[in-house]
């Protein structure tokens, strides 16, 4: 795996480090819907990827710090990385790593989980999002990079990756001050989303 970037921030990352040290009522059935009412209006459309083969994603709810594994952090953001796992947060678990070496670098992983439609519900609201790119599998996922508020040229980028037609992952991608404008911050976050989905379908 080409691992360019984050050869790139880990030496921007050590630069820094080093110059800073239905009911019823009153016994009346409710009418049944008739047989000709339309079916429930799909968010899905013909540009929406489809999931051929959904991921079993349970374990990461219960522990999202196991997206990613001690060796890949370390890659990505060198030694001493400290690590938050938020499991209990309203839109979904969450972990993030933060480099230890005096840089801004770090990133997180989330399950979303505010509804059912998969990748359909941010197709749905791309025209009011900053940004809006294709990006290609994320080994064998559909990938988009997007956001409501674009600061890639801050160094940072979210990547996100379908698991199945109804759930998603995040993955967040901060780079360190050292490699903004070097690297790309959406090919550093869709390299990590590859490996956050190859750790996964080893599960599966």
């Amino acid at each position: 795996m080409n691992r360019r970037w984050a050869a790139a921030i880990l030496a921007a990352v050590a630069t820094l480090a080093t110059g800073c040290s239905g009911t019823s009522t009153a016994g009346i059935p409710t009418p049944q819907r008739p047989e000709t009412s339309p079916p429930a209006q799909s968010h899905r459309t013909s540009d929406v990827p489809k999931v051929d083969r959904p991921l079993v994603i349970t374990s990461f709810l219960d522990e999202p710090c196991t997206s990613l594994t001690d060796d890949q952090v370390t890659e990505y953001l060198g030694e001493d990385t400290e690590e938050d796992d938020k499991t209990n947060l309203s839109a979904g678990p969450s972990c993030a790593w933060y480099s230890g070496m005096r840089s801004n670098a770090h990133i997180s992983v989330t399950y979303p989980r505010l509804g059912d439609d998969g990748l359909a519900a941010i197709y749905l609201n791309k025209e009011h999002a900053a940004y809006f790119l294709g990006m290609a599998p994320a080994s064998g996922y559909p990938a988009i990079a997007s956001s409501t508020i674009d600061k890639r040229d801050e160094g940072e980028c979210l990547v996100t990756v379908g698991t199945s037609d109804s759930e998603y992952v995040h993955i967040n991608m901060y780079l360190g001050d050292g490699s903004v404008g070097r690297v790309d911050p959406c090919d550093a976050a869709h390299e990590v989303a590859t490996a956050v989905i190859d750790n996964i379908k080893e599960t599966n």
